[in-house]
């Protein structure tokens, strides 16, 4: 396993990714006064933003399949766990764009090369209703 997100797991044989990347933001205020530049605070941290590429091969893997398994949990709006395979855990994530590119196509227009990537914007931690939940009955209680 090379990552999972939520229930969803990044493997060889779903969409393994080659690249992960992640850029961490600073927020500063700023305050105009005359005669001197700008004067900055610090007000927080930004939300980190997490990037996976990779290229999924139809004839090994699931293809298309894995990457409308991503819209359908993107397509909720809610928060899911990222944890790579050694065990780090990333945070909550919301998935904000997922892109694609077929090539290599058969004749009837079937891909046998589909480049991915999959931005994740990760959420404050303390948006815990936000979070997508396996069962909505035990939600409930």
């Amino acid at each position: 396993m090379l990552a999972s997100l939520g229930l969803f797991v990044f493997e060889t044989t779903s969409a393994a990714f080659d690249e992960i990347s992640r850029k961490s933001g600073y927020r500063f205020g700023t305050g105009n006064a005359v005669g001197t530049r700008p004067h900055m605070q610090y007000i927080g941290q930004d939300n980190d933003d997490i990037s996976l590429s990779g290229t999924l091969y139809p004839e090994i893997t699931k293809g298309i399949v894995s990457l409308d398994e991503l819209r359908d949990m993107a397509a909720t709006g809610k928060t899911y766990a990222l944890m790579n395979g050694n065990g780090y855990y990333y945070g909550m994530c919301y998935i904000t764009d997922i892109s694609e590119t077929q090539s290599h196509l058969l004749s009837d227009g079937t891909a046998r090369k589909i480049s991915f990537s999959l931005a994740l914007k990760l959420a404050d931690d303390s948006e815990r209703e936000q979070v997508a939940i396996l069962d909505q009955d035990r939600a409930d209680v």
